[in-house]
């Protein structure tokens, strides 16, 4: 079974449809009410939903308590100065409300970190405790302090296919540590410069997983099988289960 730890269906059912088909568990962020509704109408038994005010709609949107209080994870909430306009002082206090609600609720978050990796690092050291999944770094920076960091996973994206720096990332986080993400269909977009239909989504998946395998010195398959334990390790130390 492929685990895809952060994903967005931007409003399309077939999208959750095809993970279900394919058998593959994951994590769907919403970043509104209303994402988080229909995510959570469509998603099935292998399927969380994840609620959190995004760095970019910090500006635009009020955090919703009542989501916080009832979504499996909180995410996918950060700083990001690299691909929004939005301030950072307009940033902090939304991300700040977010990463206090999941300590008091022991609650797993999704951290977006572009541009503010020292920031985020620095402000992580009050919450100890708190178990992060640090989705789609690509920083050549602080890679080795964020890896140290206790209760602390990490989600490689599609970009390992062609990024030397997520591909050095991918061989240096812990296997107890490391989970695979598509980020959505926009993100294999992205990626690979080229229209995505929704009927590649697994194979695309699977060669990320496959990319990352290679990195690692290892077999498809023992990455799935460590990927799956991780899974089950998350489910076990969060709220979640």
């Amino acid at each position: 079974m492929l685990i895809d730890m952060h994903s967005h269906s931007d409003g399309n059912a077939k999208f959750i449809g095809a993970q279900q088909a394919n058998h593959i568990a994951s994590i769907l962020n919403a970043t509104t009410t209303d994402e988080f509704q229909f995510n959570q109408q469509y998603a099935g038994m292998q399927q969380l939903v994840s609620y959190g005010v995004h760095p970019w709609e910090s500006e635009r949107q009020v955090v919703d308590q009542q989501l916080l209080a009832t979504a499996s994870i909180i995410g996918e909430i950060g700083l990001d100065t690299e691909w929004t306009d939005v301030p950072l002082t307009i940033q902090r206090p939304v991300f700040m409300q977010q990463l206090q609600a999941a300590q008091q609720q022991h609650k797993p978050v999704i951290l977006h970190t572009k541009g503010c990796e020292a920031e985020i690092l620095a402000i992580l050291k009050a919450y100890p405790q708190l178990t992060i999944l640090v989705h789609w770094y690509s920083s050549k920076l602080y890679q080795d302090e964020y890896v140290r960091r206790p209760n602390s996973y990490f989600s490689i994206g599609p970009d390992v296919l062609t990024d030397p720096v997520v591909q050095k990332f991918a061989k240096k986080v812990a296997p107890t540590q490391l989970f695979i993400e598509s980020d959505g269909l926009e993100s294999f977009t992205w990626v690979l410069n080229r229209t995505v239909d929704i009927s590649e989504y697994a194979i695309i998946l699977k060669s990320v997983y496959q990319k990352v395998a290679q990195l690692r010195s290892i077999t498809l398959e023992k990455l799935e099988e460590q990927i799956q334990m991780n899974w089950q390790q998350l489910l076990a130390t969060s709220i979640i289960n």
